[in-house]
């Protein structure tokens, strides 16, 4: 089993590098995870974040960087915050840059981490 800071990183690369099987690798059947993205949409449940995901993903145009800001690790639970640049285009072809917070929340079921909740807010000006 990898620990927490590793699971992260490895949840993270999944999201850079758009990959569905793996980031699905940190979803539970049994756990329902919940997203809430810059904007303030709130995703609730596996399904629904699966298929935000697989729809994000076909975008090829957004990259997105990081600073981990802070872990906590305690038994069975995990958090992680970071710092997040995100790069993207709009659909008028005008690259735009979001600066925001990311707050994970992993559990451990099974020896495996599992994310829970997954929210960005975006950061002041």
């Amino acid at each position: 089993m990898i620990d927490f800071k590793e699971a992260v990183e490895a949840h993270l690369m999944a999201i850079q590098q758009r990959n569905v099987a793996v980031f699905s690798d940190y979803l539970h059947p049994e756990y329902e995870c919940a997203l809430i993205l810059p904007t303030g949409c709130r995703y609730v449940g596996n399904d629904a974040i699966m298929d935000f995901h697989k729809e994000w993903f076909k975008d090829s145009d957004w990259q997105i960087s990081y600073e981990t800001v802070d872990t906590f690790c305690d038994g069975n639970f995990g958090y992680a915050l970071l710092d997040v640049t995100y790069d993207d285009v709009s659909q008028d072809g005008e690259p735009y840059q979001l600066n925001y917070w990311l707050s994970l929340l992993f559990k451990k079921v099974d020896n495996k981490w599992i994310l829970l909740r997954d929210q960005n807010t975006m950061k002041d000006s």
